[in-house]
């Protein structure tokens, strides 16, 4: 039992610093890209779902389905604490972007898939502030 709570306590925590780690990402995605919605997948390994996302994402009625008009921009599967993490955007505005846009956005997810895993991956997740960044950066 006490295994189970602690495993629990694991995943929010590692949930509340994937949140984080979006909510700094995305005020750069929303300052550079202000029409596009933006949403991150969370899949834990104990089979919960998470869905984060910024006020321009459409939003599904239950997190079972997935964001509606998602568009899968970037995955990493069987991180240490997360089955998978995805980044999507809006199809709807993303599929109206210019290619270099489009190579920026990619390097932005990127970036933030690899933040999410580096922060939830530290045995205390408290080592925030050493993080290399990664991607293509358009």
């Amino acid at each position: 039992m006490i295994n189970t709570m602690n495993a629990a306590a694991a995943e929010q925590d590692a949930v509340g610093l994937a949140r984080e780690s979006f909510l700094g990402e995305l005020k750069c995605l929303n300052q550079n890209h202000p029409n596009t919605g933006f949403g991150v997948s969370l899949r834990t390994h104990s089979g919960r779902h998470y869905l984060l996302a910024n006020s321009r994402m459409p939003l599904p009625e239950t997190k079972s389905e997935g964001f509606p008009t998602g568009r899968r921009l970037a995955m990493l599967e069987n991180s240490e604490q997360f089955s998978s993490i995805e980044v999507l955007a809006d199809s709807q505005a993303y599929d109206e972007i210019s290619p270099g846009a489009e190579a920026e956005i990619l390097g932005n997810a990127l970036n933030l898939i690899a933040r999410i895993d580096i922060l939830t991956s530290t045995p205390d997740c408290q080592d925030h502030h050493h993080i290399a960044a990664t991607g293509t950066g358009g």
